[in-house]
């Protein structure tokens, strides 16, 4: 691999050929690790320098996405306690490692808690894509656990098609609806799985333009929505009152039309209240929102004051 390999990283985070949280995560790690094994730099200084530059344009590639700009805050964390450059790169890539293990043993703690939670023969309606969603009904559907699926197209990129074309493939029916169904099929459901771009402090959830509407639905029909996401889900910039960015994507993926007068919004994302949420699944168990923040607030050290932002360690 060469350093071409993070330019070409970096822009299919922008253009959406990564997509969801888990794999904007993985592949900000193996970026990472890619320019610790490329680097030429002479001395240490020279080495964060570039390293710091790099790393900047991979955690803000997409705009909401805490669990790689978390996962990339621990890497600066384990490169900043070396005392020369040798030193930096192979505490990068020993984090690096450490990073990839805990994600592969945390999502295998997330299916099982999201399994455990469906009944046997149940029906659940989701929205977009979700890698650990996708994963727990996988599970769920050779456990038995699970009947069928009722996903959403998702617009205007149709994440949902890729949810819709990965579970039939593995023999699971799959109903794909469009998204202006989801009040008419949300009776049909069981539950309401989604997974999660962001969970703020306030325990509300950032996820795909839709979910907010949908979980909404679900309420309403008693169809309990539950949120499966690894811990670093939580963006603990929210603690101190920073406003979780909702990402703005171009006009061009709704309609590229261009008529007088008219103005197209593309928010990629909308917030899900904490009400809405009967628990978050997570590699720590499941928890109800306010609960599930409480929990990894402590994680993270949050109120000792051990929190350092990556904004910070950028500088």
């Amino acid at each position: 691999m060469t350093e071409n390999s993070v330019d070409l990283i970096i822009k299919n985070l922008k253009n959406l050929k990564i997509q969801g949280a888990s794999q904007v995560k993985r592949n900000s790690i193996l970026a990472a690790r890619i320019l610790a094994m490329q680097d030429k730099s002479p001395n240490l200084r020279q080495f964060e320098k570039n390293f710091k530059l790099k790393l900047k344009k991979i955690a803000f590639a997409r705009a909401t996405e805490p669990q790689a700009r978390e996962s990339l805050r621990q890497i600066l964390l384990a490169e900043r306690e070396a005392c020369d450059l040798k030193e930096a790169k192979e505490n990068i890539l020993e984090k690096c490692a450490d990073l990839e293990k805990e994600n592969v043993e945390a999502m295998k703690k997330i299916v099982e808690y999201g399994v455990s939670v469906l009944k046997k023969d149940s029906i659940v309606f989701t929205h977009c894509h979700s890698h650990t969603v996708e994963n727990i009904f996988i599970n769920a559907f050779e456990k038995g656990h699970l009947q069928k699926v009722i996903c959403t197209e998702t617009r205007p990129r149709y994440q949902g098609r890729i949810t819709a074309e990965n579970l039939s493939k593995k023999g699971i029916p799959t109903i794909h609806i469009v998204d202006g169904a989801a009040s008419t099929f949300m009776k049909e459901a069981d539950f309401f799985f989604t997974g999660a771009d962001a969970i703020v402090a306030n325990a509300s959830i950032v996820n795909k333009i839709g979910t907010s509407l949908i979980s909404l639905k679900a309420k309403t029909e008693n169809v309990p929505h539950y949120v499966c996401a690894h811990s670093y889900c939580y963006d603990p910039e929210t603690y101190h009152n920073f406003k979780e960015p909702i990402e703005q994507r171009d006009s061009n993926e709704v309609w590229d039309k261009k008529l007088k007068n008219l103005k197209i919004l593309n928010p990629a994302f909308d917030v899900t209240e904490a009400e809405f949420i009967k628990g978050i699944i997570s590699e720590y168990g499941i928890f109800n929102p306010k609960k599930f923040c409480t929990k990894i607030a402590q994680v993270f050290g949050i109120k000792k004051g051990k929190y350092f932002p990556l904004k910070e360690l950028l500088k």
